[in-house]
């Protein structure tokens, strides 16, 4: 196959110095060449059969295999480096459509690149085409248990029969039932988790093409003291956006009474919802 390449950025043929690696961001269909991070970041484009590549060279002595490998485990590093990977793809993805690539992701030549570009041109086509318009968003949703107990009268009526049960016997028998409407909350708190958590997807559902469900994940790894019950992420159409939040409020105010919170975080890159064979 002739192989169709240039290596621009805005201003000038680019120089790639056999010594450097390259690494790669994300690959788009239109000249991304109007960012302004280009000279910023030392960033500059491969054209590869009508595809655009966005690039950096960088040093073996910091992301080569082994080196990398060392650098990862700082974690000071890996945010540093972890955002700047991501704020670049960001900052090319809100003017156009990308097939992002993992953070690190290195090539030693150009070539095996541009090898790697035509071996799978067309599902990146496929891809890019899928993903235009649209904007991954990440939606965790989290509920105060202590809210839930507070009004649980009214969220369960296995707990409002047996409040009334107990405010109509003896003491001795209270005392009985009350040990048993404490295991009667704890299996009812699951309950109204998972019976909020479908009602909240479902809502925000209804506006997306795609959805990935996720663990829910501890406090200790979220850093809350309330229980997270959704971990999502949606893939909308961007004329969806608005109501997407529109729909959060909604929930919000709907569900007050289990003390409810929503994060939504995005855009992200589109990782979740591209389906390239390597």
């Amino acid at each position: 196959m002739t192989q169709k390449t240039k290596t621009t950025n805005c201003y000038n043929t680019v120089d790639i110095d056999d010594k450097q690696l390259i690494y790669v961001y994300c690959v788009t269909y239109i000249d991304p060449k109007e960012i302004n991070l280009f000279l910023k970041e030392k960033l500059y484009v491969i054209e590869i059969d009508g595809l655009f590549v966005i690039v950096k060279n960088v040093y073996a002595n910091e992301y080569s295999k082994e080196n990398i490998k060392v650098n990862i485990s700082d974690e000071l590093w890996l945010d540093t480096h972890v955002r700047g990977h991501m704020s670049v793809i960001t900052q090319i993805m809100a003017v156009n459509a990308v097939v992002p690539f993992n953070f690190g992701t290195i090539y030693t030549t150009k070539v095996s690149l541009i090898e790697f570009i035509q071996k799978y041109h067309n599902e990146i086509i496929k891809s890019l085409l899928y993903v235009e318009n649209k904007e991954e968003w990440s939606v965790k949703v989290y509920c105060d248990k202590k809210d839930i107990v507070a009004n649980m009268s009214r969220l369960s009526e296995k707990v409002a029969a047996i409040n009334e049960e107990i405010n109509s016997t003896t003491p001795g028998k209270a005392y009985i039932l009350g040990k048993k409407k404490i295991d009667i909350i704890d299996k009812e708190i699951i309950v109204i988790y998972n019976s909020y958590s479908k009602l909240i997807f479902s809502a925000f559902n209804e506006l997306s093409e795609e959805f990935k469900l996720s663990t829910l994940l501890s406090s200790e790894v979220s850093g809350r003291s309330d229980d997270m019950i959704l971990n999502a992420t949606f893939f909308i159409k961007k004329e969806n956006i608005d109501n997407f939040f529109v729909v959060s409020d909604i929930m919000l105010s709907e569900y007050d009474n289990i003390g409810l919170d929503i994060e939504l975080t995005g855009p992200w890159p589109p990782y979740s919802f591209i389906n390239i064979s390597n």
